[in-house]
């Protein structure tokens, strides 16, 4: 008997260690970490909430990830979109169990140990606004992000926008480092922020909102509650009390207090990383004017060249970009990609796809914007256009004021004066081309009649030196060749204008109000936000596979 027990002890030691084992390996399949997680919810005034979720996520090593679960707070959501970085919509598939709420995101592609993947899941969850029972006539809500078990996640931010109308006078947040209120840069409605640098494993960071009761609509109720309370009301009513006495004992004991948020930072920021394409359509620039600049752009990278300027745009796509992906020294960006697109057999434009591009750079920089805060964004990249400005200017010779203008030409000419702007800079200064500028060239053909110097195109390096000319003329032919350009590009404006689709107004419905950006996600553990001010929050558990 003695040793038939020995031999269970035995066995079960060995298979306790085998399980422990095989867990340990499991757990090292996969090696991970989450870049950020931005959160930016609106709270809508029939008490739903749209949930944009914003999450980078690297696979260091191990076994590939094909799909992310992506946490939510309740049952009663309604999914929106899934868009990755590169603009693909991903599919979606709500997979939650029981309690266990989740949207499941297949990625576009399988993600490899040493890459990153970066998306966005909107959401619109319903009936998440309850009565603050510590602040009578407020309601509200708390928060807590995704959380991993494994991994940490260095950079986590929150943004919480309010109903229309609430003041910051009226607003109360729970004590939480690094609160802080601002305008939504998209509605212009109050905003309440926070950040946090790292969130370790399993750590739950619980943030929370109230407001005034009258800036949202009344608590709705649930299917058959009138005739409940009717039928059961006085039977419960002794039991209630009991119960919402002892209850408020018990969150008076763990509840933390509100407190007026402190202005510290605003919203996410700045969005940093935009290029002067997509910078041009932020500062405003017209549409003819967005196609000029990627013109310029592909210019630059010699990608096309100019057959006639007028009375027509007509181009030749460069053989080293025919494949219309670059080279490896200057790869093409998406909206350079749509313009060669847009190149037709015999060197023209096609007005639709012209307009394609546009709307979509258009798009793609709005997704970049979720979350930042656009007035600060556009005071940035005037700065930048100011800076480039300064480059030029305090150039100590010609040629270095001319390699200057030409490196950031893109940014210079986003400056509505650049006319008198580069008059400026070249007042006592000669300007000197160099063969390989293709932008220059284009120029020169689109205000010379009668040119009298043309670079060898196949081998631009190898072509005499070109003729330098006075700054003031240089100023005042580049400001009209580049005028000339927006007003001719298109043969149809009409048809071109017409093509560009209007952003949609959104309407309302318990779907998703606001849509995803460009970004970042997959989720281990979940999102979270109580289903009322004063509960304790339960999380649906996320994962990758």
């Amino acid at each position: 008997m003695v040793k038939k027990r020995l031999h269970l002890l035995i066995t079960a030691s060995i298979l306790i260690v085998a399980m422990t084992a095989i867990s340990v390996v499991r757990a090292q399949d996969r090696v991970y970490y989450f870049g950020h997680e931005y959160v930016k919810i609106w709270i809508n005034q029939d008490r739903t909430i749209d949930l944009f979720i914003d999450r980078s996520l690297t696979l260091e090593s191990g076994k590939e990830i094909n799909w992310v679960e992506v946490g939510q707070p309740k049952g009663d959501f309604t999914i929106g979109e899934a868009v990755d970085q590169n603009g693909h919509t991903l599919t979606v598939s709500d997979t939650s169990s029981g309690s266990n709420y989740k949207v499941r995101v297949n990625l576009y592609q399988p993600l490899q140990a040493g890459q990153t993947i970066n998306f966005s899941l909107t959401t619109n969850v319903a009936k998440m606004i309850y009565n603050d029972t510590q602040n009578p006539g407020n309601v509200g809500m708390q928060f807590i992000p995704a959380w991993d078990t494994q991994a940490t996640i260095n950079d986590v931010q929150i943004m919480i926008v309010l109903p229309p109308n609430v003041t910051q006078d009226m607003v109360k947040t729970t004590q939480v480092f690094w609160d802080g209120v601002s305008n939504d840069p998209e509605t212009g409605r109050l905003a309440v922020y926070w950040q946090k640098q790292s969130l370790a494993p399993n750590e739950q960071y619980l943030i929370g909102v109230s407001f005034p009761a009258e800036f949202v609509g009344p608590e709705p109720a649930s299917e058959g509650e009138g005739n409940f309370l009717q039928n059961y009301g006085p039977l419960l009513l002794v039991a209630g009390f009991s119960i919402a006495v002892i209850g408020i004992v018990v969150y008076a004991a763990r509840k933390k207090a509100y407190l007026t948020p402190r202005v510290s930072m605003e919203t996410l920021g700045v969005r940093r990383g935009l290029t002067a394409v997509e910078a041009s359509y932020l500062l405003d620039m017209k549409p003819t004017q967005i196609v000029t600049e990627i013109l310029y752009s592909l210019l630059q990278k010699r990608a096309v060249w100019t057959e006639s300027p007028n009375p027509a745009l007509k181009l030749r796509i460069m053989p080293a970009f025919q494949n219309k992906t670059g080279t490896e020294e200057n790869p093409l960006r998406y909206y350079e990609i749509d313009f060669l697109n847009a190149v037709k057999d015999e060197g023209t434009l096609d007005e639709e796809k012209l307009a394609h591009t546009v709307m979509f750079l258009r798009d793609t920089t709005e997704q970049k914007l979720r979350g930042y805060s656009r007035q600060d964004t556009v005071d940035y990249y005037s700065k930048i256009v100011t800076k480039a400005w300064t480059q030029v200017d305090q150039a100590g010779t010609s040629d270095l004021a001319s390699k200057a203008y030409d490196e950031q030409l893109l940014w210079l000419l986003l400056d509505p004066n650049y006319r008198s702007r580069t008059e400026t800079a070249f007042r006592d200064r000669f300007f000197e081309p160099n063969p390989l500028w293709f932008w220059y060239w284009y120029s020169y053909g689109n205000y010379h009649p009668h040119p009298t110097y043309t670079p060898n195109v196949n081998t631009p390096a190898q072509s005499a030196k070109p003729p330098t000319i006075p700054g003031a003329e240089f100023a005042n032919k580049i400001a009209t060749a580049v005028e000339k350009t927006s007003g001719n590009i298109v043969v149809n404006l009409e048809k071109f204008a017409n093509a560009i689709v209007p952003t949609q107004t959104p309407q309302a419905s318990h779907e998703p109000a606001r849509h995803g950006a460009e970004c970042v996600c997959a989720c281990h553990a979940c999102a979270c936000a109580c289903a009322c001010v004063s509960c304790a929050c339960a999380c649906a558990g996320g994962g990758v596979g």
